[in-house]
C-alpha cells in the first residue's frame, strides 16, 4: 500500500512510467500492477504515450465517454515520428516467426525508433490457413504474452484482427489480457484503432467480417489483413498495406515483410509528408524499397462516434429460419 501511494505522488508529479521505476528503484512491470491497482481504487487516470518510449498517466478533469479505440501519441519535437509498422504475425500457427519480430526489435533499438504499430490478427486464433503448432486460442495468448520482445523504450500499439476476434467470440478478450499483463502491449481495439497524434490523426484498420467499421475517408489509414505491401493514393484517403510478418504469404508477395514509416508536421501540427522504407525477411532483415510522399489529407478531427462499427447479425424468426429462408420455404425455392 505504501509504495502505491508512492506511485500515486509520483503521477501527480507527472513522472513517466521509467521515471517512476528508477526512482522508486522497482520494475517498471511493477509500477504498471500499482498503476492498474490506481485505477481500480477509483482514480480516474488517462493514459498518453510519447514517441520515446515513454507513457504518462494523467488525472482526468473532466468527466468523458470512455475511449476504447483512440490513443494520444505525443511527438516531442512536434516535427517529425518514427515507426514501424508490422501486422498479421498469427503466433500459434506453424508459419508465424517470433525471429522476426526480434529483427525488428533488434533494428528499432539500432535505429532510435520507439513505436510499433501492428494493424492486428496479433495470434492465430481459432481458424487457420495452415497447420497451428498451438491449437489452443487461449495457449496462443500465454505464449505470445510471455514470448513477445521486451524494451524499456519500445511500446506497441496493437490493432486487434479478424484472428483476435476469433478469441472474444469464444469468450477470451484479447485486449482486456494485454492490457493487464504488459504495460508495452497496447491495444488499441477491434477492428479500429485512431491514434491522435499532434493535430492529426491515424487510423489503424484490420477487417472483421462481423464487426466493420464505415470507410474513413482523406485519412491516412494503416491497414492489415490482406498480408502484402501496397499503397493507394486518391481523393479517398492515403492507404497503406502492411505485409505479413510471418511466412503466411500470398501469390508474388513471397517474403515477409514490415516497413519503416516517417512522418513529418507543418507547423500547425498536420502530416504533410513522409517515407516508407519497405524490408523483407529471410535469414536477415532486408531493405527493398524507400518512397517519399507528400500528402494532401483531410485534417479535420474525427472522433469513435464518428466510425461506428456496422455488425453483422444474422436474425432468425421463431422457427429457426432468417426471412429470406423463410421466404424461400413457403413457395418452394431451393
Amino acid at each position: 500500500m505504501l509504495e502505491n501511494i508512492e506511485v500515486l505522488n509520483k503521477l501527480k508529479e507527472e513522472k513517466t512510467l521509467n521515471e517512476i521505476s528508477s526512482e522508486l528503484n522497482i520494475p517498471i512491470s511493477e509500477v504498471y500492477k500499482k498503476v492498474k491497482s490506481l485505477k481500480n481504487d477509483g482514480w480516474l487516470l488517462r493514459k498518453v504515450i510519447y514517441d520515446d518510449g515513454n507513457i504518462n498517466y494523467y488525472f482526468k478533469k473532466f468527466p468523458e465517454f470512455m475511449k476504447t479505440n483512440t490513443i494520444d501519441l505525443r511527438v516531442k519535437n512536434h516535427y517529425s515520428l518514427s515507426a514501424m509498422l508490422i501486422s498479421d504475425t498469427h503466433y500459434g500457427n506453424s508459419l508465424s516467426c517470433m525471429n522476426y519480430l526480434d529483427m525488428v526489435y533488434d533494428y528499432c533499438k539500432e535505429c532510435n525508433i520507439h513505436i510499433i504499430i501492428n494493424a492486428g490478427d496479433l495470434v492465430d486464433g481459432s481458424f487457420n490457413r495452415e497447420k497451428q503448432e498451438i491449437s489452443d486460442p487461449l495457449k496462443q495468448l500465454e505464449y505470445t504474452i510471455k514470448n513477445y520482445p521486451f524494451d524499456d523504450s519500445i511500446l506497441n500499439l496493437i490493432c486487434l484482427g479478424n484472428h483476435d476476434f476469433s478469441l472474444f467470440k469464444s469468450g477470451i478478450d484479447i485486449k482486456k489480457a494485454l492490457e493487464s499483463a504488459r504495460s508495452d502491449l497496447i491495444p488499441l481495439g477491434y477492428g479500429l484503432g485512431i491514434i491522435n497524434t499532434e493535430n492529426d490523426q491515424l487510423f489503424v484498420r484490420h477487417n472483421i467480417p462481423d464487426y466493420s467499421f464505415e470507410p474513413i475517408n482523406g485519412k491516412m489509414v494503416l491497414e492489415g489483413h490482406k498480408h502484402k505491401m501496397a499503397f493507394t493514393d486518391d481523393a479517398s484517403g492515403f492507404l497503406v498495406n502492411i505485409p505479413t510478418l510471418s511466412n503466411l504469404t500470398l501469390g508474388k508477395h513471397k517474403y515477409p515483410g514490415a516497413l519503416r514509416m516517417n512522418l513529418f508536421f507543418d507547423n500547425d501540427g498536420y502530416i504533410n509528408s513522409g517515407s516508407f522504407e519497405q524490408f523483407i525477411f529471410n535469414d536477415k532483415m532486408y531493405t527493398v524499397n524507400e518512397t517519399l510522399i507528400n500528402f494532401d489529407l483531410d485534417h479535420e478531427r474525427l472522433y469513435e462516434k464518428d466510425v461506428k462499427p456496422k455488425l453483422r447479425v444474422k436474425k432468425y424468426d421463431s422457427n429457426g429460419l432468417n426471412q429470406v429462408e423463410k421466404f424461400n420455404k413457403k413457395w418452394g425455392r431451393n
